[in-house]
């Protein structure tokens, strides 16, 4: 293995440094991908995930019609994130955005909260996204605080990935995400 090539899934990694969690740089990675948006309670915000520009393309258009104002891309579940992410200090989101803020929510099947961090982005610049995992808040299931959860996201046990955009950001709205990895 050359230096700088990622290490296999199953193999442990050297403190200092990165996991691959999730990389999107082909369709098949993208395949699996679905969403949500406000009109499953009365909005009209649309979007779609494709694979476009070597990774997940999250694009479509926020409304704040009928209370709306939200839309998501959720990824499948899969317990291997949680192997590979085991120990992480923070996730790095490789992406390019346009200049709005985004959510990065992880999930654990079968717990009732998930945890939460934005990260605002530069229009147009591929750039990569560090989120500590200290910083994840915990959240309910319309992303309403959770006080009765642990503080703290235990990375071991996240086995969905999802990108959220909110905040009465109205308008169209596009973000590419390439890969997401697990500082270790």
């Amino acid at each position: 293995m050359a230096p700088g090539d990622p290490l296999p899934s199953t193999q442990e990694a050297p403190a200092g440094s990165d996991v691959v969690l999730l990389d999107l740089a082909d369709a098949t990675a993208v395949a699996g991908w679905t969403t949500v948006n406000d009109p499953v309670m009365g909005g009209r915000s649309s979007s779609g995930v494709t694979f476009s520009d070597g990774g997940l393309t999250f694009a479509g258009t926020i409304s704040l019609e009928n209370n709306g104002g939200f839309a998501s891309a959720r990824g499948p579940r899969d317990p291997g994130i949680g192997r590979r992410a085991a120990g992480a200090t923070a996730l790095r989101v490789r992406a390019t955005g346009d200049g709005k803020t985004y959510l990065l929510k992880l999930s654990s099947a079968g717990q009732q909260w998930s945890y939460v961090q934005r990260f605002a982005t530069d229009a147009g610049v591929p750039r990569t996204y560090d989120l500590p995992i200290a910083d994840f808040q915990a959240v309910g299931m319309r992303l309403d605080p959770a006080p009765d959860a642990p503080r703290t996201v235990d990375p071991s046990r996240v086995d969905q990935l999802s990108f959220y955009i909110l905040d009465k950001q109205q308008g169209p709205f596009e973000l590419t995400v390439r890969a997401i990895d697990a500082a270790v």
